[in-house]
């Protein structure tokens, strides 16, 4: 008698979730801590993506599932000083203060900065985006 060996009780069942779920497991198993090194070149990286948002004076940094989001006003001027300025701020203090840092990008079409952040042993990502579009002035 042969055995069939694509019966039901055979088969296996694996589910991967969302791109988001699988990335916050990548990110939770990568213990790697980036150096102070990388560090200050991301710094750049979000200076640079500052200064390149030339009609942009307001950005956010927002966590859409911890319901976390800081907004940062550039009081209607931008300088490099400034900008690296506002991106020391944005790694050493905003985001040292709510976890541990495990990757700062820039998004393929180039419209934020993604941060993963580990925080209580859970994985986040953050965006940092520009946002004059979500700040009503001068009514």
């Amino acid at each position: 008698m042969e055995k069939n060996q694509n019966s039901n009780n055979d088969q296996k069942k694996i589910e991967f979730g969302t791109l988001y779920d699988i990335n916050k497991n990548i990110v939770k198993q990568n213990e790697i801590k980036l150096s102070e090194g990388i560090l200050n070149s991301k710094k750049e990286i979000i200076k640079n993506f500052i200064m390149n948002k030339t009609d942009n004076f307001y950005f956010m940094l927002l966590c859409n599932e911890r319901k976390d989001y800081t907004i940062f006003d550039f009081d209607g001027w931008k300088s490099s000083e400034k900008s690296l300025n506002c991106a020391k701020c944005l790694v050493d203090e905003c985001l040292a203060n709510r976890g541990e840092i495990r990757g700062i990008d820039l998004t393929k079409d180039k419209t934020a900065i993604e941060i993963w952040m580990i925080i209580d042993d859970e994985a986040y990502v953050y965006y940092f985006f520009p946002y004059d579009d979500g700040v009503i002035y001068d009514f």
